[in-house]
Formats: C-alpha cells, structure tokens, sequence
C-alpha cells in the first residue's frame, strides 16, 4: 500500500497550518510568511521537478 492512501488530507491540512502558525512569528510582515508557505507547499508537491 502507497503511503500517499493512508494519510487523511483534512488532517495533514491541519497540521500544516499548525506548524505555520508556530514557525509565524518568526516574519515580521505577512507577505515573507506567505511565500515561506508557498515555498513549503511546492516542495512538498508530488512533481518531478522542483527549482
């Protein structure tokens, strides 16, 4: 079984934007928390190629 069918996307959406919340006062302006977010959620995307 692939691990990608046994991972609840509610749940894994949750606990991203926990870990967000926790890593957020770590930027002084939204517009670098955002794209820290961004950046995060593309390398964790199933694509061949990140750069």
């Amino acid at each position: 079984m692939a691990a990608g069918h046994s991972i609840d996307p509610a749940r894994w959406e949750y606990t991203f934007e926990v870990l967000m919340d926790r890593i957020a006062s770590r930027f002084r302006r939204v517009e670098p928390r955002r794209h820290a977010r961004e950046f995060v959620l593309g390398l964790l995307a199933g694509l061949p190629r990140k750069n």
